[in-house]
């Protein structure tokens, strides 16, 4: 059976595609979120579009690939759920976490600044006596005894899981290997994260933050996988099912299961994925996905067709030494809340309706008026094709929520008001987009905007008109990209090593070891994940800096013999990348190693979306709606329905073009067409 399903959950939809690559087949679906227990959601949406397309065998899902994104680690971080875990370091380092890198920030200059709540609080940190010095030798044996006392200290005060990371362990993991065996015997049934398994790098604070991190969601991160797996095992599903990671990769959940901190902002990376997978099929190589859903947006930037990522990220403040896709996310989203602050000002944001009780339109007693609202208000949603009718939106709710809370109070009639809210939310995605291009010195102007989310495509023209961008494209199932993105991403799996040395002393025998080393473990991680031995592809990379520096850059490193003339052109490669990101080179200055880095990844997959033979045509509008664009005063503008839009369409704005998960606004000045996979190009029409 070639039957794949993407399943992307976000804070208030579920979004679903289902693939069928024998016979072209490509289904989307959205049903709500359900928030006390996301397994419910995902299954009656799974089971749904499986029936509805035929696709339910006589012994249920049977062969399917289940392919999963989703916010759940981030929400338990940005939520500050209390979870008590424990932390046991190299005595005297404790308080690692609370120190972090003793600076002011973001602002020095900012007197009400204060740090970060440590993940772990100081009564369940712990000191365990040992040292390992840098290059791995034994100083201090480990005390064992101590460390018992330790864990039933932590066993008593009742941790879910329990977080070890040893000062030098990244040198030698051999006394956070015992730790862990001890902890079988001490603290029974209580998962442990080793930061040598998580982290194999130096920096202690960054270290010591990703492994209390990926401890801090492990125990809630393995009873929902595994209550998602029960869940389509007894469905008939038998296959591996797979888990998008933050580096825009996929791995097995029983991987996740032991390194939840690597699934960080699964579900925006999905989006970025599959929207360099749109890009890449279209010819576009310099691109900026804007994936607007209903809590939140996330931007990122594509050049040349590889998304910007970052081996030092953070998540809701917090450092993760991990490897992931950079990506900005701001609270604006369909659900964002808009009201008035103590000054008078409206305010758009960041606090969401989400699915429950949802914006007013729904009808579910939500009170506070959002961007939902105000789109509804504005007559760019259809309240009786929202999610191709299975909501019905109320505009009278909308109306009365933006009355009540908006527009009386500041004096405004409600579509002005409405029209405010629409221009606030917009200004800070546009903050967003500049974030990502303008702040790494790259004009966005010269880029394509890949705009997707249940909400993207009724912001995504009207931000790159604000930008000055000429050229957007919608794809053939918007609200539905992060999950088709799932279906575009290859197994992948990265291993790092610190090796701090000057490159010119660097014996190349030995880094040649050290890689071998490194490319066996990443290769066996993927074949532990059923990738077949000939769709196995090996990236090697090296992160070097001029001595004394504080941070390093990431230069690949060619797949050939490493010799004496290979580093000494490293070293030139690395000027110019210094070059390039920084502006300036020091040809004289000695560069040091740091880490050495090896990436292993199955080959890429096809496109998931299927390709139409096109036809020039003008698709003819299904009628007209009273928009507010620009003026409190509406226009009629034609309304289109995308199932009747075919490949080698095309039309002039202003238009509105209902999708069945989303909506796409076209205004006047702008021109579409429609490629062979029904995907959207608007461009201006002074491009």
């Amino acid at each position: 059976m070639t039957v794949q399903i993407g399943v992307d959950t976000g804070g208030t939809h579920t979004d679903i595609v289902l693939l069928d690559r024998e016979d072209g087949a490509f289904h989307t679906l959205k049903v709500p979120t359900t928030p006390e227990d996301l397994s419910i959601g995902i299954l009656n949406g799974v089971t749904r579009i499986l029936r509805e397309t035929g696709k339910m065998g006589t012994e249920g899902m049977g062969d399917i690939a289940f392919h999963y994104g989703t916010t759940l680690v981030t929400n338990i971080i940005v939520e500050e759920q209390d979870l008590p875990i424990g932390l046991l370091t190299t005595g005297g380092f404790r308080d690692v976490l609370e120190i972090g890198r003793a600076v002011r920030k973001p602002n020095i200059y900012d007197i009400h600044w204060r740090p970060q709540r440590p993940l772990v609080p100081r009564a369940l940190r712990r000191g365990v006596p040992e040292r390992i010095d840098h290059k791995g030798r034994i100083v201090t044996p480990l005390d064992e005894a101590t460390a018992r006392t330790e864990m039933r200290a932590l066993r008593e005060k009742g941790v879910l899981a329990v977080a070890i990371c040893l000062l030098n362990a990244y040198a030698n993991p051999v006394h956070e290997r015992r730790l862990a065996e001890i902890a079988l015997e001490e603290l029974p049934g209580v998962p442990v994260t080793l930061s040598s398994d998580v982290a194999r790098e130096f920096r202690e604070y960054e270290r010591t933050s990703t492994t209390a991190l990926n401890a801090f969601v492990l125990a809630p991160m393995i009873a929902h996988l595994d209550t998602l797996t029960a869940r389509l095992k007894r469905e008939g599903a038998h296959r591996m099912p797979f888990i998008m990671r933050g580096n825009g990769g996929i791995m097995s959940f029983d991987l996740a299961k032991t390194l939840p901190a690597a699934v960080t902002h699964s579900g925006p990376v999905a989006g970025i994925v599959g929207g360099n997978a749109l890009a890449r099929a279209t010819g576009v190589s310099d691109a900026i996905t804007f994936d607007m859903g209903g809590t939140s947006s996330d931007v990122a930037l594509i050049s040349g067709n590889v998304p910007f990522s970052t081996t030092r990220g953070k998540l809701a403040g917090y450092p993760v030494l991990l490897p992931m896709l950079d990506l900005v996310t701001i609270g604006a989203g369909g659900g964002s809340i808009a009201w008035i602050d103590s000054g008078g000002g409206l305010k758009v944001g960041p606090r969401s309706a989400g699915s429950v009780p949802g914006p007013a339109c729904y009808g579910q007693g939500g009170e506070n008026p959002t961007v939902t609202d105000a789109n509804l208000l504005c007559g760019r949603l259809n309240g009786d094709f929202f999610l191709n009718g299975d909501r019905v939106l109320r505009q009278d709710l909308a109306e009365a929520a933006i009355r009540n809370k908006i527009a009386t109070p500041l004096g405004l009639s409600v579509e002005e008001a409405a029209l405010g809210i629409l221009a606030i939310a917009e200004a800070h995605m546009v903050n967003a987009i500049k974030l990502v291009s303008v702040q790494r010195g790259i004009d966005p102007r010269g880029h394509t905007l890949i705009g997707f989310g249940g909400a993207g495509p009724l912001h995504a023209v009207s931000l790159a008109e604000a930008i000055g961008m000429k050229r957007v494209l919608i794809p053939a199932a918007p609200g539905n990209v992060s999950a088709s993105g799932l279906l575009a991403a290859e197994v992948r799996h990265d291993m790092v090593r610190t090796r701090v040395q000057p490159l010119e002393s660097a014996a190349p025998e030995v880094l040649a070891d050290d890689y071998a080393a490194l490319v066996d473990e990443a290769a066996q991680a993927l074949r532990d994940q059923s990738v077949p031995e000939d769709q196995l592809q090996v990236l090697r990379a090296v992160d070097l800096r001029y001595r004394g520096q504080a941070y390093e850059l990431t230069v690949p490193l060619a797949a050939t013999e490493i010799t004496d003339a290979m580093l000494a052109g490293l070293a030139a490669r690395f000027h110019e990348e210094h070059q390039r990101v920084y502006g300036y080179r020091l040809d004289h200055h000695s560069v040091e190693i740091v880490n050495l880095r090896v990436t292993a990844t199955s080959a890429p997959p096809p496109l998931p979306w299927p390709e139409h033979t096109t036809a020039p045509s003008t698709p003819a509008p299904i009628g007209t709606r009273a928009v507010l664009y620009g003026a409190p005063q509406p226009d009629d503008w034609p309304v289109y329905r995308f199932t009747e839009i075919t490949a080698g369409a095309a039309l002039n704005g202003p238009a509105i073009i209902e999708y069945p998960g989303s909506t796409c606004v076209i205004p006047p000045g702008w021109n579409a067409t429609w490629d062979a996979w029904r995907h959207a190009h608007i461009t201006h029409a002074n491009a």
